[in-house]
């Protein structure tokens, strides 16, 4: 079994790059929901569809990348980088050339995935690792579409925190994750402490979750404003897109893990600051009415 994780990262990276960087010379093509056709005498940079099948008769300079659709490189075909196919297949013809890796991820190759793992291979329980990433972040965009469309005030009031004070949201959010160990801790040594575990590490779960998602809603404004030139048309969209730019760079090595940590201590501070600035608020008198002087009537 090929390795997997090497190209996917590096494609999809590119793919970010490619977009932060795409100019009127650039020949780019990132379709959603529609297929892609490289015609014969064209030639692009990098094929990018998500939901629809791409064909390549031309050459492409880079990487060719199809999710949830399948990938035909016919006979005149020329692709200089990878071809990555998740969730369709690769048909290539006996004329077609790929100068990098070729690789397929579907029900098949999961399949053989488990029975490798089955078989102690290291391949194996690799791909079996990446699918439950995937499961946990699907489970993260769940909650974040619920979140964004349900209840959008809350991560809007945590956004707005991190906007603001951005540092004391980082140092407010590694503080509380150094302080995890000892108060769990302190926890464990009283009966009462023992059965307010459970609770506790659910809101803990929560707040690390809402924080994230914070975090992601940052990063999708950050790439509309600064990339697509325009503002986020809705709550929803920049924080999918957030979301998906932070998993994706998360695949890297050391440096993805690096990220994830920073997002999830800005997230956390943010939650933190938001819960405290509330209950300062609500706690704080407001100043009193000055009584206004009464007029005497005229008679």
């Amino acid at each position: 079994m090929k390795k997997i994780i090497i190209p996917v990262i590096t494609t999809f990276l590119f793919m970010m790059i490619l977009l932060a960087a795409a100019s009127a010379e650039a020949k780019n093509i990132f379709k959603i929901g529609s297929d892609v056709t490289v015609e014969k005498d064209q030639t692009v940079d990098t094929v990018i569809a998500i939901g629809g099948q791409v064909t390549v008769h031309g050459l492409v300079e880079r990487n060719v990348v199809a999710i949830s659709g399948s990938i035909v490189l016919a006979n005149d075909s020329v692709v200089r980088g990878d071809v990555i196919c998740a969730g369709g297949v690769i048909v290539k013809a006996g004329g077609a050339q790929v100068f990098g890796d070729i690789t397929e991820i579907n029900s098949v190759n999961i399949t053989n995935a488990f029975s490798s793992a089955l078989r102690g291979e290291l391949e194996g329980w690799s791909l079996i690792l990446n699918i439950i990433s995937l499961c946990f972040f699907a489970v993260i965009f769940i909650i974040s579409l619920l979140i964004t469309i349900l209840l959008p005030r809350p991560l809007l009031a945590v956004v707005q925190e991190i906007h603001n004070y951005k540092v004391k949201s980082f140092f407010w959010g590694l503080a509380a994750t150094l302080m995890m160990v000892p108060f769990f801790m302190l926890l464990v040594i009283s009966i009462i402490g023992i059965t307010l575990i459970p609770l506790v590490f659910t809101l803990l779960l929560l707040a690390f979750i809402l924080g994230y998602i914070a975090a992601g809603n940052i990063t999708g404004n950050y790439i509309f404003t600064k990339i697509f030139r325009r503002p986020a048309k809705s709550l929803t969209g920049a924080t999918i897109l957030g979301l998906i730019l932070l998993w994706l760079i998360g695949w890297l090595p050391y440096l993805g893990l690096l990220v994830k940590i920073f997002a999830l201590t800005f997230g956390l501070g943010g939650v933190l600051l938001t819960l405290f600035n509330r209950r300062w608020q609500s706690a704080t008198p407001s100043p009193p009415l000055q009584e206004q002087p009464v007029k005497p009537a005229v008679e």
